[in-house]
């Protein structure tokens, strides 16, 4: 009851990818349902109540704004592919033959990690059982990372990004970590640049989280 998914076995944490999975499909063609947002807030510092590891499921009778902006981009250009393509190595904190974690250069937390499969999948609906392995394995080397990092359970907030239907042809799937820090274990404030301009400042340059994360993620 109290393992975390850095606690827990492959194949419990390739469970939770499955389960992840039941409910995209049996809930995405509900007509009263636009999307699904499962996340997890862990730590105080997330506002977080209930301290047994638990993660939730929000379903909205519309596409979220953040969403929205997602999909109209994935219109246009696949914007995670090229980005993976162009990407230096340097923001890489894990990789294997079917997914990359990365510190995007666009980050806004300082420890923001995105996790993304190579291939451009919809949602983990559409992944085969090796990718789900591929997955669940890349989720917990990036959580037991972080709490490697700061020696302690980590805070963070984890979103599932999928495509709003089952038989999208633009979006790429991806997981986004933004753990509420500064730097360090210095808690991140979001005061007057941004939440009057949206203009994020960064205390530790992508890159340079990236070499940080890298080293834990992959012991």
């Amino acid at each position: 009851h109290l393992d975390t998914v850095a606690d827990m076995s492959l194949e419990r944490i390739t469970l939770l990818t499955k389960t992840w999975i039941d409910r995209y499909t049996n809930l995405l063609p509900r007509k009263d349902i636009a999307y699904v947002l499962p996340f997890e807030n862990r730590g105080e510092e997330c506002g977080v109540t209930l301290h047994h590891p638990h993660g939730q499921i929000y379903c909205f009778p519309f596409v979220p704004p953040v969403i929205e902006k997602e999909i109209s981009s994935f219109k246009k250009e696949n914007f995670i592919l090229s980005m993976m393509q162009s990407l230096e190595e340097k923001y890489f904190v894990f990789q294997d033959d079917h997914m990359i974690a990365a510190v995007p250069p666009f980050a806004r937390y300082a420890y923001e990690i995105w996790i993304m499969p190579k291939k451009r999948k919809a949602g983990p609906w559409q992944f085969t059982e090796v990718e789900i392995k591929s997955f669940s394995n890349c989720l917990q080397k990036v959580i037991k990372g972080y709490d490697s990092f700061l020696q302690k359970k980590c805070p963070y907030i984890m979103g599932v990004h999928a495509a709003p239907n089952l038989e999208d042809d633009t979006f790429h799937f991806h997981v986004e970590f933004y753990p509420p820090l500064r730097s360090g274990d210095k808690p991140k404030v979001l005061a007057g640049s941004e939440s009057m301009a949206g203009v994020f400042i960064m205390d530790v340059l992508p890159e340079e989280s990236a070499i940080l994360l890298r080293e834990h993620i992959n012991k």
